[in-house]
């Protein structure tokens, strides 16, 4: 009789309601979800919605902390080659430095992304095995070539770079490799980097998890993400070893742009997503939204922004005057940001995928 009376249906229920459904008398938080997606739950019509006993109908992503930083450091790395593409192109002559900075940099941030997704793939003839062909539909070949030329630009550009400045000695070879067109090389490369700084967030969306999948604007998020998460390290390197206060300035309103474009995209992103976002911005167990809102899109993006928006109003001097602590402050909030957002976005996606009747629902769109 008490098998009888405990049925699946009643445990998987329960369950569902435990573990994604938001929790009554939500505050704040909650309140930002609902605003920004334009979607109130309701557990009794939800509830009421068909679905086979409730069960997940996806297979839970397995993605663990090597893809977080994968995706963190990937876009580190294309974000800084762009950037200094840009100012080896179009800069001045005390933009060098940018140009210096970012390459080294950019190398740096792209030699742990192999080792990561090599781990995360168990053995390393997986990633040999997807650069055997190219499959043009598939993200994740694509990726993985998208990758493989990025790293030989960035390998390559750095690689002149330190040329230019000596590091490799003054032997023939050395002059042969300084001598090398690096803002010819920078134009390919500029288009692979932008490839792998976006490919993560079209990767992500070509998958069936709903909050993944519902919005078409992850890669556009991602690409954004990794200019002003760039940008900011970039600009902290350069306060360090004091570089020219005209460098500073320049790269202060990149990243203000870069900023106030991602919070644009991430807020078109939670809008069109609605109730898929709910794993990402939502205050119930389970959702990610106390995390997402507290160090991603407050203390990540709205806090920074803001802060960068006082300084450059006050002026030249009030800036000079902050420069140091104020700018280290705004610099060192944007990287947490952008760490936050591929954290969040990755486990919002695993609760994601356990909503049956969510995943349902978007596969009627």
């Amino acid at each position: 009789m008490a098998d009888t009376e405990f049925t699946p249906e009643v445990t998987v229920k329960e369950f569902s309601h435990t573990i994604v459904k938001p929790l009554p008398g939500a505050g704040l938080f909650e309140r930002l979800a609902v605003l920004t997606t334009g979607y109130r739950p309701n557990v009794e019509k939800e509830q009421a919605e068909p679905s086979y006993y409730d069960y997940p109908v996806l297979k839970r992503p397995f993605w663990g902390w090597e893809i977080i930083w994968y995706f963190f450091f990937g876009g580190l790395a294309a974000g800084m080659y762009v950037i200094a593409s840009i100012a080896s192109l179009f800069g001045s002559r005390d933009d060098r430095v940018v140009v210096r900075t970012g390459y080294y940099l950019s190398l740096l941030a792209l030699l742990p992304c192999t080792p990561l997704l090599i781990k995360d793939l168990g053995h390393p003839e997986r990633f040999l095995n997807m650069l055997r062909i190219i499959k043009v539909r598939s993200p994740m070949s694509m990726g993985s070539w998208a990758l493989f030329m990025f790293s030989l630009f960035s390998g390559v550009a750095a690689v002149i770079q330190a040329a230019r400045d000596g590091i490799l000695g003054k032997w023939w070879g050395a002059r042969l490799l300084a001598a090398l067109p690096q803002k010819l090389l920078a134009l390919p490369g500029m288009g692979s980097a932008a490839f792998v700084a976006g490919y993560t967030g079209v990767l992500l969306s070509a998958t069936s998890i709903p909050l993944w999948s519902r919005s078409k604007l992850m890669g556009a998020l991602f690409i954004t993400s990794a200019l002003s998460t760039s940008t900011a390290l970039i600009s902290i390197v350069l306060r360090l070893i004091g570089a020219p206060e005209k460098v500073l300035h320049k790269l202060e309103r990149l990243e203000w742009t870069a900023m106030l474009v991602e919070m644009t995209e991430l807020l078109a992103f939670l809008r069109n997503s609605g109730r898929a976002a709910r794993p990402l911005v939502g205050n119930g167990p389970g959702e990610h939204g106390a995390t997402f809102w507290r160090f991603m899109f407050g203390g990540g993006l709205v806090l920074p922004w803001l802060l960068q928006s006082l300084f450059l109003l006050l002026g030249h001097r009030a800036e000079k005057r902050a420069a140091m602590g104020g700018g280290l402050l705004i610099s060192l909030c944007v990287l947490v940001g952008g760490y936050f957002l591929r954290r969040t976005m990755v486990e919002a996606g695993k609760t994601s995928s356990m909503d049956a009747r969510t995943t349902l629902w978007n596969a009627k769109r």
